[in-house]
This record gives structure tokens, C-alpha cells and sequence, in this order.
């Protein structure tokens, strides 16, 4: 099954689903973080996205949104869309594209605030 190309319909169908719990980033060995919900290897070492620790600052905790619409893989402009769309409310966020959908992991303090303005997005397409 194909996901879809045109950008009008990725972003009319757009709705977000908020994965539980709290995530962030951390580097080491590929076999250390096995509870990783993706691991990705650069030059420097292996980037883990697991589940945050208790302890982990406010700036190293991030809530997971999943973009619940099935983008294609060659879908041209989405991502840039919702960045562009939490840019012009100051929220940052870190994208990992996957098979069936896009994912987006931004500060906890910004998530609801980051749902809200993908939602007025996807509500105004």
C-alpha cells in the first residue's frame, strides 16, 4: 500500500496522535539502549530515542506526535510544512520519517501547543 504524495491532501488529512510516556536523545553503543524506539547510526556513534529518565532536564525531554496521515516516502514538502508551522510558534522539533507515517518528537513543555497549531493546520488546508 502507497501513502500519498500530494501535499494538500498529506496536510488536509492530517491528525496528530500523542504516543505515551516521555523520550529523549541520547549517543552510545548500538546493543547498550536495546528499549530504544529507534536507533540510527551516524559517523560520531549510534543516536537512541528511549524513554526519558526521571532526572532528564526540561530540555532534554520530548513528547513523541506521530503525523497520523500515511505520507509516501517521496512526498514532496511535508515535513518542511510542519516545521515551518511549529517555527512560526518557537517550537522545536526533531522529525524521523518512517514507512507509514512521519514522527515528530518536541520539548513536553510545547506539545500541546505544538498539537494545537498542527491542528489549526490541518483544520485551515
Amino acid at each position: 500500500m502507497s501513502g500519498e504524495k500530494d501535499l494538500g491532501k498529506l496536510v488536509s488529512g492530517l491528525t496528530v496522535f500523542r504516543h505515551d510516556g516521555v523520550w529523549e536523545f541520547v549517543s552510545g553503543t548500538q546493543a547498550e539502549l536495546a528499549g530504544a524506539v529507534m536507533q540510527f547510526k551516524e559517523r560520531e556513534g549510534w543516536t537512541h530515542i528511549v524513554p526519558a529518565n526521571r532526572t532528564a532536564p526540561a530540555d532534554k525531554r520530548f513528547c513523541w506526535l506521530e503525523l497520523a496521515v500515511h505520507s509516501d516516502l517521496n512526498a514532496v514538502g511535508f515535513l518542511a510544512v510542519i516545521a515551518r508551522t511549529l517555527a512560526d510558534e518557537a517550537i522545536p522539533c526533531n522529525a524521523v520519517a518512517a514507512f507509514y507515517h512521519d514522527h515528530i518528537f518536541v520539548p513536553e513543555a510545547m506539545a500541546d501547543k505544538a498539537i494545537a497549531a498542527i491542528e489549526d493546520l490541518a483544520s485551515k488546508a
